[in-house]
């Protein structure tokens, strides 16, 4: 008689935990449901774009009205984006409950120019190429001479080739170096057609020669330096090539 009372307890007692586990399945069935029918994209702001409309980014994005919100895929949509739209540097969207899609449009600008013989393409401080010009297009800009970027198209990133003479994360510091210290506006030329240095053309009156592993931070320091002990008048080359000394070599008229 115990026993069969055991069994009994026993008996019921799995059929408690296996109707709480059907009910647990049943409320979240229930809930996804909701979340499904309920929680859809009704309505999409764009804010920080400046240069591309609303009607642009959201034709980029690719996000349709009714979507649910829970199966959107925020990094396919910035990937989207960024992709189409060059100057677009980053995008951050989130949700805002409950149906609105908010897209945070970060844009870049182009800081230079890679110019070769054929076109020239208008490049952001991270390297992303913004813009396809003529040959003699990006006036205003600092001309990059003596490398050809590799299968070049609008929103990819730069490259170079393995055997040029500057590989692409040597050129990209060079120009973060040159925007940090507010000295990006003087420069008008990189030219990067010498095997053993670029030449810096800068504030209309140097040649700035510098290997192209240099640390540019601290050449950039020593040109400063060397400026200003200069004339106002005075033009020349400053030499950076040494890894013990540099100097100043007036022009001779």
């Amino acid at each position: 008689m115990a026993r069969r009372r055991r069994n009994k307890r026993y008996r019921r007692g799995r059929l408690t935990v296996l109707l709480r586990f059907l009910s647990f399945l049943v409320i979240c069935a229930a809930i996804a449901a909701a979340l499904i029918l309920f929680f859809k994209v009704e309505s999409i702001e764009v804010t920080g774009n400046i240069r591309y409309s609303q009607e642009q980014v959201l034709e980029a994005a690719g996000i349709e009205y009714g979507e649910n919100m829970f199966l959107i895929n925020k990094y396919a949509i910035a990937d989207h984006i960024t992709q189409q739209l060059p100057y677009v540097q980053a995008v951050r969207p989130w949700r805002h409950w409950p149906n609105t899609i908010v897209l945070q449009i970060e844009e870049g600008e182009a800081v230079a120019v890679v110019s070769t013989a054929e076109d020239a393409w208008l490049i952001s401080a991270e390297g992303k190429l913004l813009e396809r010009l003529g040959p003699d297009g990006g006036e205003g800009y600092p001309q990059i001479t003596g490398c050809k970027p590799l299968l070049p198209t609008e929103g990819s990133y730069l490259s170079l080739p393995a055997d040029g003479h500057i590989t692409s994360a040597q050129l990209l510091t060079l120009l973060g170096e040159l925007k940090e210290r507010d000295m990006l506006s003087a420069a008008s030329r990189i030219d990067c057609t010498d095997a053993q240095m670029l030449v810096l053309r800068y504030a209309g009156r140097f040649d700035v020669q510098m290997p192209y592993d240099a640390d540019y931070g601290k050449k950039l320091y020593t040109l400063e330096e060397i400026i200003k002990r200069l004339q106002d008048n005075e033009t020349g080359t400053v030499i950076l090539t040494l890894p013990d000394r540099c100097f100043f070599k007036p022009d001779v008229y």
